[in-house]
């Protein structure tokens, strides 16, 4: 992942660490030392942040594990400041599916608390250092099982779309559509995230940052639902294109600027004797002006490995192929025929269309 550190991987799964997160440790570093903190403390206060996200990266694992029996594979696991991520491929649809993976996250918290508490009481800790509390090898222990019961119950607010809002969602989806049960998770969430920003604005700025993640989460998600459900019944060839800018492939690259400023095309289908033998992009158009020049070949710059689909593919699942594989074009085949292409825009304007005649 661009801008992470790869930390390694289990049962396919890659960990990341975005580099923003490497500013949180400068950060305790810097206000440790312009305090006078003592080079001991801010060590324990470094072990102590480095030992939370290793327990929500086990949290972002269970998510990713739970998923996983159920058919559904991870992305990578990414580490930022303000907690982790498991991107999953897609979510369950099944409400039953949903709530196991969205509590397997929080459960394991929840584990990590119980069996540092017996631990600590076996050990015959002594609660006296609570009265003036300082990390240390003694209390290290205490707080990171505090920790991991704060972040489970955190977790479960039902704010969506964190964990407690995905629990609201599945179990509103055993009485309603899962599109509404999503719009009232998502509209709970926003509101629990405006109040996270106030709440920060006067307290603490990391709150601010949570906040905002979780009121523009809760609305990307209500409109990914939405343009899924918009989607179902529908295939591919639903929203062909069957009328699309072409390009020889031995023609100068001019001949593709020219189209490109001429027109509103953005994405061209190279053919060598009518047949299509890949796509140009306008990022590819752009690119070889600076790398190459004008006179060159299309065939130099195109991409030879565009994406194919079948015709009768249901148009959600061409959907995720496209974004999986980053591709705002892809060549629809009919057998072996080439009929036409599909673009991300054009499934954009087919969504809105539908959502119309809906109203």
């Amino acid at each position: 992942m661009k801008f992470s550190l790869y930390l390694g991987k289990y049962r396919g799964i890659k960990v990341f660490i975005h580099w923003t997160f490497s500013l949180l440790l400068l950060w305790i570093i810097i206000a440790n030392t312009q305090s006078g903190t003592p080079l001991a403390d801010t060590g324990w206060t470094l072990l102590f942040i480095l030992l939370i996200f290793l327990c929500v990266i086990l949290h972002e694992f269970g998510h990713a594990l739970t998923a996983q029996k159920y058919g559904i594979q991870t992305k990578d696991i990414i580490l930022l400041p303000i907690g982790g991520l498991a991107r999953l491929e897609k979510l369950p649809e099944d409400p039953k599916e949903e709530l196991k993976v969205a509590l397997a996250g929080p459960l394991v918290n929840l584990v990590i608390f119980l069996l540092l508490s017996i631990i600590l009481y076996f050990t015959g800790i002594n609660f006296n250092f609570l009265e003036s509390p300082k990390l240390d090898g003694s209390s290290i222990w205490l707080f990171l099982a505090s920790a991991n019961f704060f972040l489970a119950v955190f977790n479960l607010l039902p704010a969506f779309p964190m964990d407690g809002g995905r629990v609201l969602r599945a179990v509103l989806s055993f009485k309603m559509s899962r599109v509404k049960a999503t719009e009232i998770a998502g509209g709970i969430g926003q509101v629990m995230a405006i109040l996270f920003v106030f709440f920060g604005l006067f307290n603490n700025p990391i709150l601010v940052l949570i906040g905002i993640f979780i009121f523009l989460g809760a609305q990307a998600e209500v409109n990914q639902t939405k343009q899924h459900s918009f989607l179902e019944g529908f295939n591919v060839g639903d929203a062909l294109m069957s009328k699309f800018p072409i390009l020889a492939y031995d023609a100068p690259l001019q001949k593709a600027v020219d189209k490109l400023l001429d027109g509103q095309a953005t994405h061209f289908v190279v053919v060598r004797e009518d047949s299509p033998i890949g796509t140009l992009s306008r990022e590819g158009i752009i690119l070889g002006l600076q790398e190459q020049h004008a006179l060159i070949s299309i065939e130099k710059v195109t991409d030879k490995n565009p994406l194919k689909l079948e015709m009768h593919l249901p148009l959600e699942e061409a959907l995720k192929k496209m974004a999986a594989e980053n591709k705002k074009l892809a060549l629809v085949y009919e057998g072996n025929h080439f009929i036409g292409i599909l673009d991300q825009e054009n499934i954009s304007e087919f969504i809105m269309v539908k959502n119309a005649l809906v109203r």
